[in-house]
């Protein structure tokens, strides 16, 4: 793992400040896990604090799904920093996380601003007095509750953890718990489409505009639009573009939507797409949102290479002419430039069809 120098420099210089208002620590029960590091180092590094003979680093070990410091050294002191997370609830942070450590190995909590610069501002710690607090095992979790505050709801920050050890032996950190959340929903979905792959079977592709402190993503599924149930799971991981794979073949109409969930367990949901079965087929193309401000999504029969979609002013002039992609049973038109009013929307499908119904744009 890649050591941040300029950010180590930062903290030294940082050592000596402190939080607004003290810091209240009180043993809690209630740490669910947020990262398990099965997969990942999750984003977190690990800097050289003080730059000195005894720093160690941990590294994200695959087979042991977790953060481990294994310089060898017998006396040395070793951090890890989060990436950036954003403050649940007013004044109270839940942490905790899984540990194995040599006997006697001590460690330090502290929350951070995400702001990097001199000097740190350090927004609640652990210990008020003694900086560091003996581990009560070689072995178990860690799970307390910080109170402060500086501890604002919607606010950047990052979580140190901080180890010291003077006997021989790896130091394992894993299973992270914290809250976190953000203000605003923490998702803004852009599209929801459906593809058809050359088995039979769809693609279901989401992508996402803005992705905050979301955990991942559920592909729910139905055969009447109304009564729905979990068709697959995605985790997020910061793209802009999420799919998922749906068996097929489709033999019957099925209606798709997405619903993320987020660490505080607040969700929201995509618009419904409706992909039609083998023989079946739409009698007229949808048209969402309605009314619409920058994007609009075109529900439409499964389109072939000669299909194309026709965007049509008031007054009867052509102002999109799209060939939709083939194999496909929604296509997405940027409306953003378009005035206030209403619009024809015409789904020509190359063959023996066209359909139109109209748009209306805010």
């Amino acid at each position: 793992m890649k050591k941040i120098l300029l950010f180590a420099v930062m903290i030294a210089s940082g050592i000596a400040a402190s939080a607004q208002f003290p810091t209240t620590v009180t043993t809690a029960t209630n740490c669910f896990v947020f990262r398990n590091f099965n997969t990942s180092g999750e984003g977190f590094s690990s800097p050289s604090i003080y730059s000195g003979t005894d720093d160690a680093e941990f590294n994200w070990n695959a087979a042991a799904g977790a953060e481990i410091e294994s310089s060898g050294l017998t006396v040395r002191s070793g951090s890890l920093i989060s990436p950036i997370y954003v403050q649940a609830g007013p004044g109270v942070s839940t942490i905790g996380f899984k540990y194995i450590v040599p006997p006697g190995t001590e460690y330090r909590l502290r929350i951070i601003s995400a702001v990097i610069g001199a000097p740190l501002e350090i927004l609640d710690i652990t210990s008020n007095g003694p900086v560091y607090s003996l581990f009560p095992a070689t072995s178990g979790n860690i799970c307390v509750m910080l109170s402060d505050a500086d501890l604002i709801p919607g606010r950047l920050l990052r979580y140190e953890f901080t180890f010291r050890s003077n006997q021989p032996g790896d130091i394992l950190f894993d299973d992270l718990a914290i809250e976190v959340g953000a203000g605003a929903l923490p998702v803004t979905f852009e599209g929801f489409v459906a593809r058809k792959n050359a088995n039979g079977s769809l693609k279901l592709l989401w992508n996402v505009g803005e992705e905050v402190n979301v955990e991942g993503y559920f592909v729910e599924s139905s055969t009447d639009g109304v009564n729905f149930t979990n068709a697959g799971y995605v985790r997020a991981t910061g793209k802009s573009i999420y799919s998922l794979d749906y068996p097929g073949p489709v033999v019957k109409t099925i209606f798709f939507r997405v619903r993320n969930i987020d660490f505080d367990r607040s969700s929201k949901y995509t618009p419904v797409i409706r992909v039609f079965g083998k023989d079946q087929g739409n009698t007229h193309i949808q048209i969402y949102p309605v009314p619409a401000t920058d994007m609009i999504t075109i529900q439409h029969k499964e389109s072939t290479s000669k299909s194309i979609i026709t965007l049509v002013s008031p007054d009867g002039r052509i102002l999109q002419r799209v060939l939709v992609s083939p194999n496909t049973y929604q296509t997405q038109l940027n409306v953003n430039k378009l005035a206030k009013g209403a619009y024809l929307v015409s789904y020509n499908d190359g063959e023996t069809k066209v359909q139109s119904a109209w748009m209306v744009k805010n």
